[in-house]
């Protein structure tokens, strides 16, 4: 059995949150300025101004940027 990957695990979550919120937004993208970047967001910004970020993440690589986004999730879900 294979270890799942940072970004297995990123796509695990948006695949939960999708089955509550339909237009829930995922993004990797990648920039000059910021490198990697992971986001799962209510909606796409276009769509809703007022969306929440419900995990974000940065790095060199993009499994660095998705366990970065995890550590921040883990984080933040524990009370």
């Amino acid at each position: 059995m294979t270890e799942q990957t940072n970004l297995s695990k990123v796509l695990a979550i948006h695949e939960f949150l999708l089955l509550s919120n339909p237009y829930c937004y995922f993004e990797l993208a990648y920039t000059r300025t910021t490198e990697w970047m992971v986001w799962i967001c209510t909606k796409p910004h276009e769509v809703d101004l007022n969306r929440k970020v419900l995990l974000r993440g940065q790095g060199s690589t993009p499994e660095e940027a998705c366990e970065n986004a995890l550590n921040k999730y883990d984080q933040e879900q524990t009370p």
